[in-house]
Formats: C-alpha cells, sequence, structure tokens
C-alpha cells in the first residue's frame, strides 16, 4: 500500500512540475507575442510615420500589388533569403506581416540572425487587420 502511495505523489509532482515549467517557457518562448496583443496598427502607422519604426510586407511584389497595409513597404522574402536586407540601423523598430505568418517568421528569423534588434513578427493579414489595419492597392 505505501509503494502505491509513494507512486501516486510522484505522479502528482511529475505533473505538478511539468504544469510549472511549461507556464513559465511559454511566457518567455516568444516576447513578441505579448506586445504584438497590446498594440494597434494607429500605434504602428503612427510610429512608421513618424520614422521610429518601418513595415515590411515580406510577400511578393505581384501578392503586394493585390492589397497591403497602407503603410507598409514591400521587402520580399526571397530576397532577404538571397542576402539582401534593409540597409537601415540594426536597431529600428521593424515589424513584419505576410499572407499566412509563415514567412514574416522566416523572415523576423533572418534578421535576427543579421543582427537586426527590434523585430516584431506580426503574423498574417488577417492579424494585421485584426489590430485595426485597412489594405490598400
Amino acid at each position: 500500500m505505501k509503494v502505491i502511495m509513494y507512486i501516486f505523489g510522484g505522479l502528482i509532482l511529475l505533473v505538478v512540475a511539468s504544469v510549472i515549467y511549461n507556464s513559465s517557457t511559454k511566457e518567455t518562448e516568444n516576447p513578441q507575442t505579448d506586445s504584438v496583443d497590446k498594440l494597434s496598427y494607429s500605434q504602428i502607422s503612427e510610429e512608421v510615420k513618424m520614422d521610429q519604426a518601418v513595415l515590411y510586407d515580406v510577400r511578393t511584389a505581384a501578392e503586394f500589388a493585390e492589397g497591403h497595409a497602407a503603410d507598409a513597404v514591400n521587402f520580399d522574402l526571397q530576397l532577404m533569403q538571397a542576402g539582401q536586407l534593409p540597409n537601415i540601423d540594426k536597431n529600428t523598430k521593424i515589424y513584419v506581416y505576410c499572407r499566412s505568418g509563415n514567412r514574416s517568421a522566416q523572415a523576423a528569423s533572418l534578421l535576427k540572425q543579421a543582427g537586426f534588434t527590434n523585430i516584431t513578427d506580426l503574423g498574417g493579414l488577417s492579424d494585421i487587420q485584426n489590430l485595426g489595419a485597412e489594405l490598400v492597392k
């Protein structure tokens, strides 16, 4: 009976430890998630207009022409993958987005690897629209 109690107690400790570990790693896993949750597109737009940030749409030129956020500049992910990087200070605040969030995550990773220090991945078009962006052609 004692053996069963020890096993049961050990399992409870493992579950509690696992829950604590998972919740602590999620908080530090992607610190940008919290900042995106607190952003609005009007804030982003204001920062871009005041030259405090840049907003890159990392889709193709054809996709960009179909509709993009008003303050965005097209900087195709394929250019970054080929080694062409923005000619801006590496401490500049950079926002990136794409169609679904996949390419923006890749772009954010490439920019970080290149030494850019202040990158926020906004995700996909629906994500920036949820922040309040309207698409223009």
